[in-house]
């Protein structure tokens, strides 16, 4: 038996502003104590008040992971809920591709290191010009893309990150040998909370909201993003933003 669509398009949308207005109000409200969970976490494990034992250092940076994680899902909630409202603000400026990636590279060593993966990066032809783009949200752009290059490698796996000028844009790539996309899915990576079952048995943690973001900031900025991946032969993924 079929059933009619008993909402009109005015109610549709009515129901999805309330629903966004629900997401707003509720990762404001949660920023503040996650933050302060945060910043008392960091005392304690600075250990200036009180020597922790072993076990109490390993419970409380356990804490500060999960923590983390949820402090990252509300600025990805918060930045859906600006994206699917058109309030993506953007600051414009020259900007340097690759002084962005070297910084993310470093300021991820830690976590690099830990999963034993290996970062080649380098730039095509030499010097290239700066793009026309927000700094912040290139970052996010890039960061979203490579956290999850290596969160979905192998240990000992390899990570490539290429910069080249393309006409009156600049293209950056970043191929991994990680676990891919299966053909059956990749209609539907950049969609909202979209996560493949291959990541999901991988990292069971996670949003499936990235690639979204990536995707909404790019194209916001003028620019272009795709992939080519096969499963279990990793994934490469491509995006461009205009030269200054």
């Amino acid at each position: 038996m079929k059933f009619k669509n008993i909402l009109g398009s005015g109610s549709r949308e009515k129901i999805e502003s309330i629903q966004s207005d629900f997401v707003t109000l509720a990762s404001h409200q949660l920023r503040t104590p996650l933050s302060g969970i945060k910043w008392y976490v960091e005392i304690l494990l600075s250990g200036k008040d009180r020597v922790l034992s072993p076990k109490q250092r390993k419970y409380l940076e356990e804490v500060y992971r999960s923590n983390e994680r949820a402090i990252n899902l509300v600025n990805d909630l918060l930045d859906v809920s600006r994206i699917q409202e058109g309030h993506i603000h953007l600051e414009y400026r020259p900007t340097k591709i690759e002084k962005i990636i070297q910084e993310i590279i470093d300021n991820y060593s830690t976590i690099i290191s830990a999963s034993k993966v290996h970062i080649n990066f380098e730039m095509v032809n030499g010097p290239l010009p700066p793009v026309s783009a927000d700094a912040e949200k290139l970052k996010r752009v890039v960061i979203n893309l490579l956290s999850n290059s290596i969160k979905y490698s192998p240990a000992d796996g390899r990570i490539k990150i290429s910069m080249e000028r393309n006409d009156g844009s600049l293209r950056v790539s970043i191929r991994d040998s990680g676990v891919g996309i299966p053909k059956k899915d990749q209609k539907k990576v950049f969609d909202k909370f979209f996560r493949s079952e291959n990541v999901i048995k991988l990292v069971p943690d996670g949003s499936g909201l990235g690639l979204f973001i990536a995707k909404s900031l790019v194209e916001a900025m003028g620019g272009k993003i795709w992939f080519d991946s096969e499963e279990g032969k990793g994934t490469t993924f491509y995006f461009t933003l205009p030269v200054e």
